[in-house]
């Protein structure tokens, strides 16, 4: 009697267990084959990531136009460098070509011209003469135009240097040098020279021999032929 229940009851627990084993085999079958929910196609999922590309989007349209805003401006900039530099060029061809002709054009006579026969250079030895200079030449002149001559015969004396010569305000002398030879020839030799010097305050020209006394033909002559 006993091994009969023992036998019922194990068979009842074999049922049960055949019978969970079913259920969960028919649970698994099912889980295979029913649709389950992605959540890649929910709709709150895909309208966050809508969100944030067109966040992002936004955010690149404001970066392509500040940097084409951008590129605008340094462009404008630049036109406007060029345009300033270009300006300077033609200013400066321009002010190169009126320079170029202004230097090109022929200088205009500054100085007025006269005759003022002065004397003769010194005949002594190492003689100091003066010349006061003629009215014709205005106090407002900056410099005369002296000309001075010499010329040697039949002379005995070697050479002989003429000394012309203004004083300067400071007590300083501009100066230039004629140069002569005196010879026992029979032919005649000849030297001049014209030189600006300084118009003096006291209106004087300064004439000084260096050299041995000429004795013979010879003559000279010094005069002012222009000022400025």
């Amino acid at each position: 009697m006993s091994k009969t229940l023992d036998e019922e009851w194990g068979a009842e627990m074999k049922l049960q267990r055949i019978g969970q084993g079913s259920a969960l085999s028919v649970a698994l079958c099912l889980g295979c084959t029913a649709p389950v929910p992605d959540a890649r196609l929910d709709p709150v999922v895909l309208e966050a990531r809508l969100a944030v590309l067109d966040t992002r989007l936004e955010r690149l349209e404001q970066s392509v136009g500040a940097l084409w805003e951008h590129q605008q401006q340094r462009g404008a900039t630049h036109e406007q460098a060029l345009a300033g530099i270009t300006r300077a060029l033609e200013e400066t061809q321009a002010s190169v070509a009126k320079l170029r002709r202004t230097v090109e054009q022929p200088t205009p006579v500054i100085y007025q011209v006269v005759d003022v026969l002065l004397g003769a250079l010194p005949s002594g030895r190492d003689d100091l003469s003066t010349y006061p200079i003629p009215t014709a030449v205005p106090d407002a002149a900056r410099e005369i135009l002296v000309y001075a001559q010499v010329a040697t015969g039949y002379v005995e004396g070697g050479p002989r240097r003429f000394r012309i010569a203004t004083r300067l305000a400071d007590g300083r002398e501009a100066a230039f040098y004629l140069h002569a030879v005196g010879g026992l020839q029979r032919s005649w030799a000849y030297n001049s020279d014209n030189v600006w010097l300084p118009m003096p305050k006291d209106r004087t020209l300064l004439l000084q021999t260096v050299g041995r006394p000429f004795f013979g033909d010879w003559n000279s002559e010094v005069r002012i032929i222009a000022y400025r």
